[in-house]
């Protein structure tokens, strides 16, 4: 079937090159194998669809080659065989496969290196810092001094009627930020994220004192059987960042205080600063200074000195970011120094490296703060001759006040945003560290927990398995024993016998039956009974007795009924009259069991009824 097909298909693919001969040939091979197809599996395949599309090209093909191309017709056994077709293709493999891999096992590496690793990202951090947090504090102390000074303020405003453009800037900046608005509102957070945290502290330290007291209880009640860690000793770890976390609550509660106390100073001023600007010009005192001093070199020198100045500040920003984007990864370092020497001389290698990474910044650092400590001595030099040259007056002191507060306030806002919002994102960060803290406490004390219950379970387990009480002492009185007993062994403790229920005597032997039958007078006793002085040792049932001298038996014996004195025994309820076999009206006493030691028992024969002799009636034995 398949070869019919390609047959068929090869056939196009020569059609398409005008070889129209073997197509011919080809499409006559297919309609053979179809032929053959048809004649063996009819029953499962139906390749009349494929028969008729095989006999239609094949009637066009000869039809067009009669006609017009007269190509001759190659034998099947001269076609090429039909090649392979390559539906797939190989390509090579690319790797990685995907731009988005990433090789989790790049950054594996022993140990030492691992352990080195991390001490080196602190050296790092803490040498970052450092420089940024002493940048930092040189920017503060500028602002500092030139908000004493007045500057840039002082030589804005010449004229002392309008607001300095250095004011103005500030205003702006400070209603941009919300003002006063934004700093209540952090204000009014801080407590519910301390709240929250202290929460969390004290949750766990609580759950860890709560364990330790149901241990030290267990502890006192089963003594040495309780054999654990204690909770005090198992807890030191926990206990000692707990106590960690509690000082540094205490001292962001400290902080928090501090800012406070610094909004609560400077709340009013700022407020002022927040004004819009006719308002804040009338807020700002009028003063008349001295006009020459617009043009003079003082003032102009002054304002080339603070241009300067904010220069280095700009510059100084510039230079933090550089520190923090510094990365440079040591794995290689370690990994040399471990292959080569077997060991990590890590301070040595991280002092090296941290020299030759930073100290190009550390140097630009030092040199711009030298160059901030000329500047700030040329302007207070400066503004030394620009304050002689005013003609001070107290409503000019006054102005020069109220400009010196509004623009610290400024600095104040600044400062207290950024302390709010840095304490805001320390508490988030504290919670964070607390509630895996609480965890690690949970886990824990449910450890210790299920060690508890399974240590209680056992000790139950094994004091059940103790006696009940110990081996008390016998008394002396009842240990005391005769001369000739002391030589006996041991007197065994006493055993409860079980008696054996009493078996039922064995149950006598049938009776003989007569040979003859001779009837005797009422009254007339025959047969060998025992007399009354016969020995009580003989037993009953040695020959049994016969009644009236008839020749028959008495009835078979029944169960050992007893007797008591006064009667004889028990008598069995006589049988109704009825026919017999051997008599009518007449019937036996049934026999007595005579208890040993008793004489038997001599019964009369009863008289006859009149009537007809019927027989005597067959009793059975019971």
């Amino acid at each position: 079937m398949m070869q019919a097909n390609a047959e068929y298909h090869q056939s196009i693919l020569a059609k398409q090159q005008k070889k129209f001969g073997e197509e011919i040939a080809r499409l006559q091979h297919g309609t053979d194998l179809v032929k053959t197809i048809a004649s063996r599996y009819d029953e499962y395949i139906n390749v009349k669809d494929l028969s008729d599309k095989i006999s239609r090209a094949l009637t066009a093909a000869k039809k067009d080659n009669d006609f017009i191309y007269h190509d001759r017709v190659p034998d099947v056994k001269d076609l090429e065989p039909i090649g392979k077709a390559s539906l797939v293709k190989s390509t090579p493999v690319t790797v990685p496969m995907s731009q988005k891999f990433t090789d989790l096992f790049a950054k594996m590496v022993p140990l030492a290196v691992q352990q080195a690793l991390s001490i080196y990202n602190q050296r790092r951090a803490d040498l970052v810092n450092r420089m940024i947090a002493q940048m930092r504090e040189s920017t503060n102390l500028t602002n500092g001094i030139l908000a004493s000074l007045n500057l840039p303020a002082a030589i804005e405003d010449i004229s002392g009627d309008s607001i300095p453009q250095s004011i103005l800037e500030k205003s702006s900046s400070v209603i941009r930020q919300g003002g006063l608005q934004t700093i209540d509102q952090l204000i009014r957070d801080l407590p519910d994220l301390l709240q929250r945290n202290s929460e969390i502290l004290d949750e766990s330290m609580r759950i860890l004192e709560q364990e330790e007291i149901t241990d030290n209880e267990l502890k006192t009640k089963f003594k040495e059987r309780w054999q654990r860690t204690p909770s005090n000793e198992l807890y030191k770890p926990l206990r000692a960042d707990g106590a960690n976390f509690r000082n540094t609550l205490n001292r962001a509660v400290q902080a928090d205080k501090v800012v406070r106390e610094r909004y609560a100073a400077h709340s009013e001023i700022i407020a002022l600063l927040c004004k819009p600007e006719a308002e804040l010009n009338t807020a700002i005192p009028s003063g008349n200074p001295t006009r020459s001093l617009q043009g003079s070199e003082v003032v102009t020198l002054l304002k080339t000195l603070l241009a300067s100045l904010n220069e280095v500040k700009k510059e100084r920003e510039t230079l933090e970011n550089d520190l923090k984007s510094v990365e440079f990864d040591m794995s290689s370092k370690f990994l040399t120094a471990l292959a080569q020497e077997g060991a990590i001389n890590e301070e040595a290698i991280s002092v090296t490296e941290l020299d030759r990474i930073y100290g190009g910044h550390t140097d630009k650092v030092q040199k711009n703060l030298k160059k901030q400590e000329e500047l700030l001595a040329n302007i207070q030099t400066a503004h030394e001759e620009f304050s002689k040259s005013t003609q001070s007056n107290t409503d000019a002191n006054q102005r020069e006040e109220i400009l010196k507060k509004l623009a610290a306030a400024h600095d104040q806002f600044v400062e207290l945003v950024a302390n709010l919002r840095e304490g805001t994102k320390f508490y988030n960060g504290l919670t964070e560290i607390l509630l895996k803290f609480q965890t690690k406490c949970s886990d824990i004390v449910f450890a210790r927990k299920t060690e508890r219950d399974e240590l209680l379970k056992d000790m139950q387990q094994s004091m059940a398995r103790e006696p009940s009480a110990p081996n008390l002492a016998t008394p002396a009185y009842q240990t005391a024993v005769s001369i000739n007993e002391s030589t006996s062994g041991p007197t065994p403790a006493p055993r409860t016998v079980f008696q054996p229920k009493p078996q039922p005597p064995a149950r006598p032997p049938p009776p003989s039956v007569g040979s003859t039958y001779a009837p005797t007078s009422y009254g007339t006793v025959t047969g060998t009974s025992a007399p009354a002085s016969a020995p009580t040792s003989a037993p009953v049932s040695a020959s049994p007795a016969l009644i009236g001298g008839t020749g028959m038996p008495s009835q078979a014996q029944g169960p050992p009924y007893p007797s008591y004195q006064g009667y004889p025994g028990y008598y069995q309820m006589p049988m109704p009259m009825g026919y017999g076999q051997f008599g009518y009206g007449q019937y036996n006493m049934p026999y007595v069991y005579q208890p040993p030691g008793q004489p038997p028992f001599q019964s009369a024969q009863q008289p006859q009824q009149p009537g007809y002799p019927y027989p005597q009636q067959q009793y059975y034995q019971q």
